[in-house]
């Protein structure tokens, strides 16, 4: 395995996946609300989108720049659609960190699988992850350096590494900082991401409007 191809790949992964967005908050979110397990899923879900997203990147980049100019304002749609439900089921998601066992509850009723496929497809219907992976494989010639198979698999596994150590030290650290959230300050939590969430999809669709106009 080339070792310098990897260590590209983490740092694509990692500086594809850090900028604040939805997911973001819905880790951070998740986390403080129903625990560690909930949020690394959360990530999980983020970075296999992350690897698919790298891997189109990196294999067939004429192929997805062409689906994107065909198809942009379906994928913008869905995905506006997606953060528009998402956020408002954050806002009125019900605050169950009162003791142990509601904690448990808590992880039945936002189950790990569901909380990997919501962050899943919240990544994976956004059509700026693509551009960015296409804008920093090229800023750090890396579709040009790779030779192979091999070490173009190697790039995309470096990339699902890189992405899933951005998740694991997001969800790490809101763990950390749980305990110091009240009741009432994980009520305003639900509110404030439920409605940045939202905020986000709704200016999807203005944006598409505008540009469909």
């Amino acid at each position: 395995m080339d070792v310098d191809f990897l260590i590209k790949g983490i740092v694509v992964g990692f500086l594809v996946a850090a900028p604040v967005g939805p997911v973001a908050v819905l880790c951070i979110q998740r986390t403080l609300l129903d625990g560690r397990l909930v949020g690394y899923a959360t990530g999980v879900g983020a970075a296999l989108a992350d690897t698919v997203f790298g891997a189109l990147a990196i294999f067939s980049v004429a192929v997805v720049e062409n689906f994107l100019a065909d198809h942009r304002p379906a994928v913008q749609l869905v995905g506006s659609l997606v953060l528009i439900g998402l956020g408002l089921r954050t806002m009125l998601a019900r605050n169950n960190r009162s003791s142990e066992s509601a904690k448990s509850a808590a992880i039945d009723h936002i189950s790990l699988l569901q909380s990997f496929v919501s962050s899943f497809l919240v990544t994976i219907f956004n059509p700026i992850t693509i551009l960015a992976f296409i804008s920093i494989f090229a800023a750090m010639r890396v579709s040009t350096t790779v030779e192979g198979l091999f070490g173009s698999w190697t790039i995309v596994a470096g990339v699902m590494l890189g992405a899933l150590a951005w998740w694991w030290l997001l969800a790490s650290i809101a763990s950390v900082l749980r305990q110091r959230f009240t009741e009432s300050g994980l009520r305003w939590l639900n509110r404030i991401s439920g409605t940045v969430i939202l905020g986000c999809g709704v200016y999807g669709l203005g944006a598409l409007a505008w540009v469909t106009v």
